[in-house]
């Protein structure tokens, strides 16, 4: 779907939605945009995320031929001004989240849309790192960055750059983790009781976001 592509390494400031001119429903925030020259109406939910749709207001139906991949002629132009729509939204009231890897954008959203926590980049000499930090209190529950493979790996000589996410964990279970793939000693963290997890889906997303939850909790 056009909106996932588009939306999928963003997050989305509710506030600025509300500013750009879209209005409660119930739990939903709604966007309407008519194109009177075609008697169409574009509709945008969103509800955690960004969804849209097109509706003929001639025949009271949803007009879906602009979703298929071969559109052209009229179609495509719909698609145009729909996709130009979902851009200008995205540029002024969603934030790039900055991760490389699809598993870190998807775990980044996910600890978004969980906890309602941004990721902050803290560091200017290494940008690519950001803390999530909890609401109460303010401490780091998971820290997500680029480094190279070989400085989490110590069985690795590659230079390679990986994203890992860094999480607290039980000292008592640490050494069961580090005998898994995909999980070291933290890097750059303490080492008794956090674990660096490579995001190259060595892991599942749902592993991960068990450890991200129990990380949460443990600091």
């Amino acid at each position: 779907m056009m909106e996932k592509e588009l939306f999928s390494n963003y997050s989305i400031d509710e506030k600025k939605l509300r500013e750009y001119g879209f209005r409660a429903d119930g739990g939903t925030l709604i966007y309407t945009q008519d194109l009177p020259q075609e008697h169409l109406r574009i509709i945008i939910t969103c509800d955690r995320s960004l969804t849209g749709k097109i509706m003929d207001l001639d025949f009271g139906g949803e007009y879906v031929n602009f979703r298929m991949d071969t559109s052209a002629g009229y179609s495509a132009g719909i698609r145009q001004k729909f996709e130009d729509l979902l851009l200008d939204i995205r540029d002024k009231c969603c934030t790039n989240q900055h991760f490389q890897s699809e598993q870190a954008r998807r775990i980044s959203k996910f600890i978004y849309e969980t906890f309602d926590v941004m990721p902050e980049f803290l560091w200017p000499n290494i940008p690519t790192y950001a803390a999530f930090r909890r609401k109460q209190g303010g401490k780091w529950f998971a820290v997500i960055g680029s480094v190279a493979r070989c400085k989490v790996d110590s069985r690795s000589h590659s230079g390679e750059a990986v994203e890992v996410i860094n999480v607290k964990v039980s000292g008592d279970g640490i050494q069961t983790l580090l005998a898994r793939d995909g999980i070291y000693p933290a890097f750059h963290m303490n080492k008794k009781c956090w674990v660096s997890i490579i995001l190259d889906e060595t892991l599942t997303d749902a592993e991960i976001q068990r450890m991200v939850r129990d990380s949460l909790e443990r600091v």
